[in-house]
């Protein structure tokens, strides 16, 4: 008999993910100022975020979401929980 155990996602910061990864936002914890600038750019919780690419010195990092591309500074992703889709 398999016992239904419920797996937590394992939540990091969008910064933390790698180039081609991809994950799901889950939330904007930061000033609310910027976290509405955020929002507004579509990094609202549910939406699947795909790593695109980093700028030379790492800075700033392509996204694609929603259909289109946004780049953001890291100390910004640093912000936006993401669970990673495997």
């Amino acid at each position: 008999m398999a016992s239904s155990v419920a797996i937590e996602p394992r939540r990091v910061p969008l910064s933390a993910m790698k180039i081609g990864d991809r994950a799901v936002v889950v939330g904007v914890e930061l000033d609310p100022t910027i976290a509405r600038r955020l929002r507004a750019l579509g990094f609202t919780a549910g939406t699947e975020v795909t790593v695109l690419r980093k700028a030379p010195l790492g800075d700033p990092i392509e996204y694609e979401l929603r259909g289109g591309r946004v780049s953001i500074r890291g100390t910004d992703a640093r912000h936006i929980l993401v669970d990673p889709v495997e």
